[in-house]
């Protein structure tokens, strides 16, 4: 199976299998932000999404990255709870949000690579 790097930024691209990519390139295109970004976040409700200026707009990419990472750890462990679906929403989402972003306030949504979460998560 071939990867693919996603770049969204000159910090951190994304490598992903071919396939992952491509089918969210596909949802990405069909991307509708009302109608789709509460099935990749949860929390994030078309209410609370009315006249986004560019800050809530970069901290929702942030929070679409750190979905798709833990998405992508779930896959790489081969975890039962992995969802092929619904990572696709999320890098979906992901990809969509990211194009509208100019590439110098795209680099401060992305969150260190530090591990830190999964440290504060193993404690």
């Amino acid at each position: 199976m071939g990867y693919i790097e996603i770049q969204t930024s000159q910090l951190s691209p994304l490598i992903r299998p071919a396939l992952l990519i491509e089918a969210a390139r596909i949802g990405a295109r069909r991307y509708h932000r009302f109608r789709d970004l509460p099935g990749a976040l949860p929390g994030a409700l078309p209410g609370t999404l009315s006249g986004l200026g560019a800050k809530p707009r970069e901290q929702i990419v942030g929070r679409l990255l750190e979905a798709e990472c833990d998405w992508e750890l779930l896959r790489r462990c081969l975890a039962p709870a992995y969802r092929p679906a619904k990572h696709v929403q999320v890098l979906a989402a992901y990809l969509a949000e990211a194009a509208t972003i100019p590439p110098d306030n795209l680099r401060r949504c992305q969150t260190k690579a530090s591990g830190s979460a999964a440290l504060r998560s193993a404690i």
